[in-house]
């Protein structure tokens, strides 16, 4: 067969024509790629552990793909460029096979060439101007800028849905003796004591110091006030229902269908505050009856008074409409104690008035819930008191946060060194003023705030698994710091397709809380009165989000330490049953239904479980706080696929003087 040399290396000409002008068609992702790659080699060169950081990951997918696309352009061009030669030197098979090779290339080329750059699908990780550990403020608590972080994936189940039935707040989603150590272990090294007597004397005595001017604990007839989150309760009423003071979940009224949508958001459940009640009651001697929980504006869902009500009755339960249920109405102080710094530039409403209780304690617990939000970026400890406030909203302070509208969509208010409403929050002597113990509650964290905790979250340590976690500090500061660096590594438009808390100037009320220096031209931070504000504390970014160190884990003596608190805590010292706690479970053998009984000398929180020889829990029979006295729990085995065999029937427990664990073989026949 004669092969026309001439007709060939004229179409190869023509296909290297018109690679040469497809290949002009996307300067935009040309250029972005460039920059991309560059950007990679400078940071990572120098230092590869850079590779790690949001940043960089970030470049990652623009430079691996404009590698690849420059990759294929030039291999598909030079190879059209040789077989030429090569045919024209009658070297036919060298020749064949480059074109193959080049209309490979070409092949890829065009592909990758007509895709449209998703930047949508890409990490968005806001790199902050300040950029990692670069310490700004003073750092506050008994150790300064120390932050704990208690995980443990223990204290939550795979199998919560946050469907009707199965939500987060149930016993059955919550290892409620796990929970109950990660609460005690993060007090014990909140501050760096071994008893959490000694723990909570310490956080009493810092607040009284640098507050009072007096180095003391706490004395009895002092209160406390536990602010909650609980603002989509007051959406649970109808018009009629608010009249009478009726939460809806309590009447039995089949609410709207907008309503029920916003029932099991993420907010705050039962367990982490039910440990801070027994602990402010049982160690540090707090009566019951100078407690306040709740979240003013708002009420409190009974899935949470049922369980802190059973075990303190004495607890007055705020709630600003009502008094039924046995809440405590509590009362409008009238008078304005907030003037907002901005003096009407950002916040018409200029001033703001709180309730006489709140005005009253010696003492705020501040227990906020880890999310995103889709008008602040983030909400945590300083949003949480938009609740506190007397009016039956807060939107008119959404003016000073990041984004104005509900949707997210107006973000004319990014950026940084502009008036932000969290600021006189934090420094407001009823508000951040008066907090000794911050606390942002992870077990179950959200995408925003009327979102259910509907998805686990995909970054280091989870790994598409529920949060599990608790944080702590006594500096308000540091600890939102920390919280926002989660914050803004998993909601990234990848791991979760939210990405508020990578808005620019999210964080910009953390550099302004910490620093003066960072305050807007104009804007003195005067909330009640007393003067302008100093440091509130410690602002810093970590590291990176898989070493998630900060200046203190470096060695240095400024900035934050965050503490990590990882698996299995180690409980107080296992006390066996006795004998005539009559701990047995009959019959044995058993073919069908098992009764198991026990007795307690104290009201105690107890788990009770059938366990397989492996030690693979099989059923959780009771997993609950349960008064002393005799108790009889029968399990039907009936419908489950049980193999017959040896099993074991193990009952713990922990009250406010002992640790309990107690076990018993068991025989399943058919």
């Amino acid at each position: 067969m004669k092969i026309n040399q001439f007709s060939i290396t004229k179409s190869i000409k023509k296909a290297q024509n018109y690679l040469l002008e497809k290949s002009t068609l996307k300067p935009v992702l040309f250029v972005a790629g460039l920059l991309a790659t560059i950007w990679f080699l400078i940071r990572v060169i120098p230092k590869p552990s850079r590779a790690g950081y949001p940043c960089m990951r970030a470049a990652a997918p623009l430079m691996s793909g404009f590698v690849l696309y420059m990759l294929a352009f030039t291999s598909s061009f030079v190879a059209f460029k040789k077989s030429r030669a090569l045919f024209r030197n009658k070297s036919y098979a060298a020749a064949l096979f480059l074109v193959v090779a080049g209309l490979f290339s070409a092949g890829v080329f065009f592909v990758l060439h007509n895709q449209q750059p998703v930047f949508a699908k890409t990490i968005i990780i806001n790199e902050p101007p300040d950029g990692a550990n670069n310490p700004m403020g003073e750092s506050q608590g008994i150790f300064p800028g120390k932050v704990i972080w208690a995980w443990n994936p223990d204290a939550t189940s795979a199998s919560c849905d946050n469907k009707p039935g199965n939500s987060f707040w149930d016993y059955k989603n919550n290892d409620t003796l796990v929970i109950r150590e990660m609460v005690e272990e993060s007090m014990l090294e909140l501050t760096g004591t071994t008893s959490l007597k000694s723990a909570w004397d310490s956080v009493f005595t810092v607040y009284n110091r640098k507050n009072n001017l007096v180095s003391r604990g706490y004395l009895p007839t002092e209160k406390i006030f536990i602010k909650i989150n609980q603002g989509t309760a007051s959406w649970l009423l109808t018009a009629q229902e608010k009249a009478n003071g009726f939460a809806i979940q309590q009447s039995g009224t089949v609410q709207p269908s907008w309503r029920a949508s916003y029932y099991a958001a993420a907010e705050t459940g039962p367990f982490v505050v039910l440990n801070i009640l027994r602990q402010l009651v049982n160690v540090a001697g707090v009566p019951q009856e100078n407690i306040y929980v709740g979240d003013p504006m708002s009420h409190i869902y009974d899935h949470n008074y049922r369980v802190w009500n059973n075990e303190f009755p004495k607890v007055k339960y705020a709630d600003k409409t009502t008094e039924n249920f046995n809440r405590t109405f509590i009362i409008d102080a009238l008078n304005p104690t907030m003037e907002y710094s901005d003096k009407g530039a950002r916040i018409p409403e200029k001033t703001e008035r709180y309730f006489e209780e709140m005005e009253a304690v010696n003492y705020m617990i501040n227990v906020a819930c880890l999310k995103a939000h889709v008008r602040a970026g983030i909400t945590l400890c300083a949003k949480n008191h938009f609740g506190s406030i007397t009016r039956s909203g807060a939107s008119h302070l959404h003016t000073g946060l990041v984004s104005t509208s509900n949707n997210g969509l107006d973000q004319s208010n990014t950026g940084y060194n502009k008036y932000r409403v969290q600021v006189d929050i934090m420094g407001h002597k009823y508000l951040g003023g008066k907090t000794m113990l911050f606390i942002v509650e992870g077990l179950y964290a959200g995408g925003a705030v009327e979102t259910k905790p509907g998805r686990k979250w995909k970054m280091a340590p989870f790994n598409s698994n529920w949060t599990s976690s608790i944080f702590m500090s006594v500096d308000q500061v540091a600890l939102e710091s920390v919280c926002y660096d989660f914050l803004r590594t998993e909601f990234n438009g990848v791991n979760q397709p939210e990405n508020y808390p990578n808005w620019v100037g999210v964080d910009d009320y953390l550099h302004q809380a910490a620093d003066k220096t960072n305050w807007p031209a104009g804007i003195t931070y005067n909330p009640d009165g007393k003067g302008e504000l100093k440091s509130l504390g410690i602002h810093e970014h970590w590291n990176n989000s898989t070493d998630k160190k900060y200046s203190r884990n470096l060695g240095l003596d400024k900035g934050i330490e965050l503490k990590q608190i990882s698996g299995k805590v180690v409980s107080a010292p296992v006390i066996n049953l006795k004998p005539e706690l009559a701990f047995n479970a009959y019959p044995n053998p058993f073919r069908d239904r098992l009764t198991v009984t026990f007795q307690l000398k104290n009201p105690s929180e107890i788990n009770l479980a059938v366990y397989n020889m492996e030690g693979r829990m099989v059923k959780m029979l009771k997993n609950e706080f349960l008064q002393a006295g005799k108790h009889d729990v029968l399990w039907s085995a009936a419908g489950i696929e049980l193999t017959p065999g040896t099993y074991f029937i193990r009952l713990t427990g922990k009250n406010s003087t002992e640790s309990f664990n107690e076990s018993q073989k068991i025989q399943f026949i058919k």
